[in-house]
């Protein structure tokens, strides 16, 4: 069974994102993260998107991973 998960919230190129992440990825620890979408991607894990924060630091994230995504 595959899932869509843009269909939650339209995710696109150039809109701002915030969103709570796992710590490391992985933990029961959630922090916040928000920025610009630069890329889109799907690797072999999943779906992505590489965010660019206003201290233009980038993180990837995993789409099936975001907790609370919202797009604007």
């Amino acid at each position: 069974m595959t899932m869509n998960v843009f269909t939650n919230f339209s995710l696109a190129t150039g809109k701002h994102l915030v969103c709570k992440y796992p710590k490391h990825g992985r933990l029961n620890v959630l922090k916040f993260h928000k920025g610009t979408v630069e890329h889109l991607g799907f690797g072999p894990n999943g779906p992505y998107a590489k965010i660019r924060s206003s201290d233009n630091t980038i993180r990837t994230l995993r789409c099936d991973r975001m907790v609370d995504p919202v797009c604007s």
